[in-house]
C-alpha cells in the first residue's frame, strides 16, 4: 500500500506569525497554480493508479485542496480531525518574536515533549497521526499492495508521521524541507514496513 502525503497550498498570513489549526483562509493569489501543480505531480506518480481515498485535515487549507484532488477522481474527500497541524494553544495567530523567551527555549530544549500553554506536543501529534493511519488506510481489495490512499496535510504531522513510519526518532524530519504543495510517499509492505519513495517532490 502506498501513502502519498501533501503539503496544502500557502494560506493567508502575515510572515513571521505562529499558527497551527487556527483556520486561516488560502491565499488566493496562490491557490490555483498550487493546486494545478499538486495535481499534476500526483498525477505523474501515480501512473494511472487511481486512488482509493483522498483523506484530508479539516482545516480550509488543506481541505480546498483535497477537494480539487478528488474532484479529478470523482471521489468525495474523508475528512479527520487527526490530519489537522499542531495545535499551538496561546502562541496561535502571535508574532514569534512576541512569544515568551523563556518558552521558546523550553521547546527547543524538548522538541519532541513540549507543548506550548493550551496546545500539543510534537509526541502527540504523531501519536494522533499514527491512531489515524491504523484506522484510515484500510484495505479496500483483496490487492492492498496496489492500493493508494492520498491525505492533504500540513507540514508537521506529515513529518513526523513519515518519522514514525520510517522508525527515527520523531524530530528526526523535523528540520526537513517540505515546500507548500508538495509530497511524501511512502510505501508499505505486507508486514507493515515503510520506504520512503519521494520527499519534498
Amino acid at each position: 500500500m502506498d501513502l502519498i502525503l501533501l503539503r496544502h497550498p500557502p494560506p493567508d498570513v502575515a510572515p513571521g506569525v505562529c499558527y497551527g489549526q487556527t483556520d486561516l483562509p488560502v491565499d488566493a493569489s496562490t491557490f490555483d497554480a498550487t493546486t494545478a501543480a499538486m495535481r499534476q505531480t500526483l498525477a505523474t506518480l501515480l501512473g494511472g493508479r487511481v486512488p482509493v481515498a483522498v483523506h484530508s485535515s479539516p482545516l480550509q487549507r488543506a481541505r480546498k485542496a483535497a477537494q480539487a484532488i478528488a474532484e479529478s477522481f470523482g471521489m468525495p474527500v474523508t475528512e479527520d480531525d487527526r490530519l489537522s497541524e499542531m495545535h499551538f494553544g496561546e502562541w496561535e495567530m502571535q508574532p514569534w518574536d512576541a512569544i515568551d523567551r523563556a518558552q521558546l527555549d523550553a521547546w527547543a530544549n524538548d522538541v519532541a515533549g513540549f507543548a506550548p500553554p493550551g496546545g500539543e506536543s510534537a509526541h502527540e501529534v504523531a501519536r494522533r497521526m499514527a491512531a489515524w493511519a491504523k484506522t484510515a488506510l484500510v484495505a479496500k481489495s483483496a490487492d492492498a499492495t496496489r492500493e493508494v490512499h492520498v491525505a492533504v496535510s500540513h507540514a508537521g504531522p506529515i513529518r513526523l508521521h513519515t518519522a514514525a513510519a520510517l522508525g527515527l526518532p520523531p524530530t528526526t524530519c523535523l528540520s526537513w524541507a517540505l515546500d507548500f504543495g508538495a509530497l511524501c510517499a511512502l510505501r508499505f509492505s505486507d508486514h507493515g514496513q515503510a520506504r520512503l519513495m519521494r520527499w519534498n517532490g
